[in-house]
């Protein structure tokens, strides 16, 4: 039986955020300006914290990265038949490649947070290695089958820039100087500490109501329902099921496991759509299969980790 009280919170925030967006703060700018607070300010000071404090030691952070990489390569290699599906065109494919096997962070670390510092400094290395792993990915997919409307330079300079947001990367940064100072012992003054808890509870509920916000309707586009349920399929279906398999061949158990499957079972990052817009990629559809994909996983989501346990 499936549970879906296991993510409701989550997904009624979602909700609420859709709502507000739709009947109250209805400049795109206020959302663009919160999403920005919690990817800038909020988040990184969450994972900079929970990172001092864990024990990664304990975390067994290797394996379940190995597994975590390999679902997410899995993922890639199943949705590149995007590209001989009916229906599709190349600009099409290369951009609705990405949605098989991104992750919504947010939402990732949402579902780890009331797991306890080791749970989320877990979670907190799997993004922290992951993210510019399937920007790399993305952004090469995009370079090369998805021209800008301009010229050749616009697409190469667009890709270079992503690419060096990549390692700039705010969430990479914090999770980066949260492991240095754990590995060096540092801890953080009482009053920093309590400051930086304050600032850590915002992170979860206000980037969940910036998710909601961004999902828009249009989905299985006439022509493209193939091609929408194939990436939708994959990402939800496929890529869990490849990290479940993974962590019974390498031995994740116990919370481990549940943090793998919480980052592997959730949908694409909204990131996926300004990518595909700042590279002259087919944005429409994209920001359509984000909303179907998220929508989808109300069901898929607590079915993966109800089978975690």
């Amino acid at each position: 039986m499936i549970d879906v009280g296991l993510v409701l919170p989550e997904f009624a925030l979602l909700v609420l955020g859709a709502l507000l967006r739709r009947w109250a703060w209805r400049s795109p700018q206020f959302w663009v300006d919160l999403e920005r607070l919690v990817y800038l300010v909020l988040f990184p000071v969450l994972l900079v914290r929970t990172t001092l404090a864990a024990d990664l030691g304990a975390a067994g952070a290797g394996t379940v990265l190995l597994a975590a990489l390999g679902a997410t390569g899995a993922g890639a290699l199943l949705a590149a038949a995007v590209w001989l599906l009916p229906g599709t065109d190349r600009s099409t494919a290369a951009s609705g490649w990405q949605t098989a096997f991104r992750f919504n962070s947010y939402l990732a670390l949402a579902l780890v947070d009331d797991q306890g510092p080791a749970a989320l400094a877990l979670m907190g290395v799997l993004l922290g290695v992951s993210v510019p792993v399937v920007n790399v990915l993305a952004v090469s997919a995009l370079a090369h089958g998805a021209p800008s409307p301009a010229d050749g330079d616009r697409r190469t300079s667009a890709a270079v820039r992503l690419l060096g947001a990549v390692v700039r990367n705010p969430l990479i940064l914090a999770t980066a100087a949260g492991l240095a100072g754990n590995l060096a012992g540092v801890t953080l003054p009482g009053p920093v500490d309590a400051t930086a808890s304050r600032l850590a509870a915002a992170a979860v509920p206000l980037g969940l109501l910036t998710v909601g916000a961004a999902l828009r309707g249009g989905w299985f586009q006439r022509g493209r329902r193939l091609v929408s349920a194939y990436l939708a399929l994959v990402k939800l279906v496929a890529v869990p099921a490849a990290a479940l398999g993974l962590a019974t061949a390498l031995g994740v158990v116990g919370e481990q496991r549940a943090v793998l499957m919480a980052f592997a079972a959730v949908p694409p990052a909204t990131a996926a759509y300004v990518l595909t817009a700042r590279m002259g990629g087919d944005g429409p559809f994209v920001a359509a299969q984000l909303s179907l994909t998220t929508v989808a996983a109300v069901l898929t989501l607590p079915l993966w980790l109800t089978l975690t346990g």
